[in-house]
């Protein structure tokens, strides 16, 4: 065996031993399965992890950015599904292109044109927009073949003008040729020689069907006889120099189209290379797209990408087997910096192999530039994985097991480096547990002495008491459930694994005396060691359940929060409304029994009536006043209603929304003792109660704040200036900042303002004059300086 120095790392960069084990086929196979067009399925097909680290960061961030395109505008147009390249070949030597081919041809052409259009406006996508720029531009190309081949592949009219002309030509022939034919059809009809009404074609002659007895009777050409000679198509005299014609001008037809695709043909030729050019730049794209589309499917994030000069650290959280289907356990692994050998240990069907694969495939992904499925990852950039895995004797080389396995590891032992990542099944294994122990414990020494990363299984409990007591190794295990003895899938680092071979055997059915005389044979070490790890577990079980049950009690309470919350919120606005209900219906029958009185009041007065009537009226109506005050009163309040702090703090100028009106209104009048607000609702002013107030509204419009409609308020008062700018803005921003101008103009009690829309093309001044000419508020309008086309327009108010 040649020294470690000796050896050269392989072309493939050292993961091409592993693809086969690890079943990255599959992953390219699903990638593949993604793609849109032919060079994209076979580039994914072929797909290969990189060691470069500026490669592989590359590759990554095509990945991101095909899912981004994704997530935000869609896919990209990668043109026809088919494979164009055998067609263009034939085209650059000389062959004759089909006219669905050269349709296809303009479509891949159209869509390069597209996506680089597209992609050059993403600045978020910058390694797509550069591949779109790279796509050639032959705009020529997709014009004259659009403009000559039909969407299904056929000739059009257009396609030159000697081809319209023999169509044309050909239609008229044709069209007089079955009025011929349709005449000799009735009159052999009425003869009683045609076998059927119908006129067929044959040879490219138009022919009527004779029966054979009577063909005597139809002069004409013979073209054909049926199989079973009862009948004979017969091209009529009459139609015989217009059959001529007809035949004549569909050769030339076809003679002028063959032409056309000749010509067709040469032009693809002579862009060649810019048409194969388009097909690989659309295929890398359509990898990239199929990148993103792989990763959204399995929940994929992307990974952290150490470099060489950073610690070396691998760390997998809630990663998944992307080959794996139904319900998939997630699983942690963690290989921190100074530690390079993670051992994982557990029973059979526990599930170390399928963690062991998680790692190795979820590396690899990264290393092509793939997204892995995990909640949260960081990978080592490596120079090579290498893997030991299943049974690979060979009868062919007189291999047994081990000897396969040897052998794997001389060559792993050869080529890793400090930068590659070794992943090696039940270490150990198909020999001697004793001396395939021994050999165990020296191997994975010896990586830990290399400093090379290792992720290895092992059923040998001497070799997980070395990983616990060695500095750079760890150990990790997986379980099965101490209760029903179901694989629980989950990793647990740092705790070696139990092997629970002889329980299982009990419940498989083993006699109960074997089963206690192996466990004689068991040293008493093994078994106080067994059964700590099963106390460790039962409890870790526990308190993993506990854990549970507290998430769940905790989102139970926090759901049942949230209801409760929404149910006292609508609680709090009913009964916000029955207060302010009965509050207003009350007053107004206190009002109507006031007008009562007040009526009963003068009709006495009229009649003379007694004083003391008068006095016990004056007294009734003293008392209901009264009632009416207190009604009207913020004291009074049947119900005790919370109310928001922010209602102490309303202030002149402030906007709000009342319940029920979508527009904020403004506050002119801050609350008195009545606990009321004057607002302004457009053109009008209201008084309110503070209780029908919904929320404070936001800022003003921000077109009106860029006009300059701006308020200030230096000890509580505004000033609002009389001049407005809308230079640049629509007609219907601003309309909108003219129609809050002139209310708050109104409401400081300006007389006019000056409106500035420039001059322009005249429609934003037209649409401003045509709309003040109806406003309320408006006394009338008049130009500044300059006359009617000025600039300026000064409203004087009402």
């Amino acid at each position: 065996m040649m020294d470690a120095d000796e050896q050269t790392l392989p072309p493939d960069g050292g993961f091409a031993r592993a693809l086969d084990l690890l079943e990255f086929d599959q992953i390219r196979q699903q990638l593949a399965g993604a793609t849109r067009t032919a060079v994209g399925a076979e580039t994914a097909a072929t797909l290969t992890p990189s060691g470069d680290s500026r490669d592989v960061a590359m590759r990554q961030q095509e990945t991101t950015e095909g899912r981004r395109l994704l997530e935000t505008t869609g896919a990209l147009e990668l043109g026809p599904q088919d494979d164009l390249r055998p067609a263009i070949h034939r085209a650059a030597l000389g062959g004759l292109l089909r006219g669905e081919e050269l349709r296809s041809v303009g479509t891949l052409v159209g869509a390069a044109r597209w996506n680089r259009n597209t992609l050059g406006r993403r600045e978020d996508l910058p390694l797509l927009a550069a591949l779109a720029q790279g796509l050639p531009d032959l705009p020529d190309i997709e014009s004259v073949v659009n403009r000559a081949i039909g969407a299904g592949g056929e000739i059009l009219d257009d396609a030159s003008p000697e081809l319209y002309r023999l169509r044309r030509e050909s239609r008229s022939v044709h069209s007089s040729l079955n009025d011929i034919m349709q005449r000799s059809l009735r009159r052999f009809q009425s003869a009683g020689v045609i076998q059927e009404n119908i006129v067929t074609e044959r040879n490219g002659r138009m022919v009527l069907l004779v029966k054979n007895d009577f063909k005597g009777q139809a002069p004409g050409i013979v073209h054909d006889v049926s199989d079973s000679g009862a009948t004979v198509f017969i091209e009529p005299m009459a139609a015989i120099d217009l059959g001529n014609r007809w035949r004549e001008t569909r050769l030339a037809e076809q003679r002028e189209e063959e032409r056309v695709l000749r010509q067709l043909s040469s032009l693809i030729a002579s862009c060649n290379d810019d048409i194969s050019l388009t097909i690989q730049l659309l295929g890398q794209l359509d990898v990239a797209i199929a990148k993103g589309r792989h990763a959204i499917s399995l929940r994929a994030i992307t990974p952290s990408m150490a470099s060489s000069d950073d610690p070396r650290r691998l760390q997998m959280k809630g990663a998944r087997h992307p080959l794996l289907t139904g319900r998939v356990v997630p699983t942690n692994v963690a290989i921190d910096v100074g530690q390079c050998v993670l051992l994982i240990t557990g029973p059979n069907a526990g599930g170390k192999t399928v963690a062991l694969k998680t790692v190795g495939l979820l590396a690899m992904m990264a290393h092509a530039g793939l997204q892995v499925p995990a909640d949260d990852a960081e990978i080592p950039v490596l120079d090579g994985i290498y893997a030991d895995i299943g049974d690979q004797q060979s009868i062919f080389e007189s291999l047994s097991t081990f000897s396969s396995h040897i052998r794997n590891l001389r060559e792993v032992l050869a080529l890793a480096t400090p930068r590659s990542l070794i992943l090696i099944d039940e270490l150990g294994s198909a020999t001697d547990p004793e001396e395939g122990s021994a050999l165990a414990a020296a191997l994975l020494s010896e990586f830990r002495d290399r400093d090379i990363m290792v992720v290895a299984t092992t059923h040998h409990r001497n070799v997980a008491r070395l990983a616990q007591d060695q500095i750079g190794m760890v150990n990790a295990s997986v379980d099965l459930n101490p209760r029903t003895l179901e694989p629980t899938y989950q990793l647990t680092n740092g705790v070696p694994g139990r092997s629970y071979a002889l329980i299982i055997a009990s419940r498989l059915g083993l006699p109960e005396s074997v089963i206690t005389t192996a466990e004689t044979h068991l040293e008493p070490s093994h078994i106080q060691t067994d059964q700590l790890l099963q106390e460790l577990q039962e409890e870790r079980l526990a308190v993993a359940e506990l854990r549970n049950q507290a998430e769940q009690f905790l989102l139970e309470a926090r759901q049942r929060q949230e209801e409760a919350e929404q149910r006292l919120s609508v609680i709090e606005d009913t009964k916000a409304e029955l207060v302010g209900e009965a509050r207003r219906a009350l007053t107004e029958q206190i009002g109507q029994l006031m007008n009562q009185i007040r009526q009963a009041e003068r009709s006495l007065q009229r009649q003379q009536a007694d004083q003391a009537a008068e006095g016990s009226l004056r007294l009734e109506r003293q008392k209901l006043a009264q009632a009416r005050r207190e009604v009207a009163s913020p004291a009074w309040n049947p119900i005790p209603v919370e109310r928001p702090p922010w209602y102490a703090d309303l202030r002149v100028g402030d906007r709000v929304y009342i319940s029920g009106v979508a527009r904020p209104v403004e506050v002119v009048t801050a609350p008195g003792e009545q606990r009321e607000v004057e607002v302004v609702i457009g053109s009008m002013r209201a008084r309110i109660p503070v209780y029908q107030l919904d929320r404070p509204a936001e800022r003003l419009h921000p077109a009106a704040e860029r006009a300059g409609v701006v308020y200030r308020r230096p000890e509580n008062k505004r000033t609002l200036s009389p001049e407005v700018n809308l230079h640049g803005y629509r007609v219907d921003e601003a309309l909108t900042v003219i129609d809050s101008l002139l209310d708050d103009a109104a409401l400081e009690g300006m007389t006019s303002v000056k409106i500035v829309h420039g001059k322009g093309t005249g429609a934003l001044r037209r649409a401003i004059r045509e709309y003040l000419s109806g406003h309320p508020l408006v006394a009338s309008t008049e130009p500044g300086e300059g006359g009617a086309a000025s600039g300026v327009t000064v409203v004087q108010l009402q």
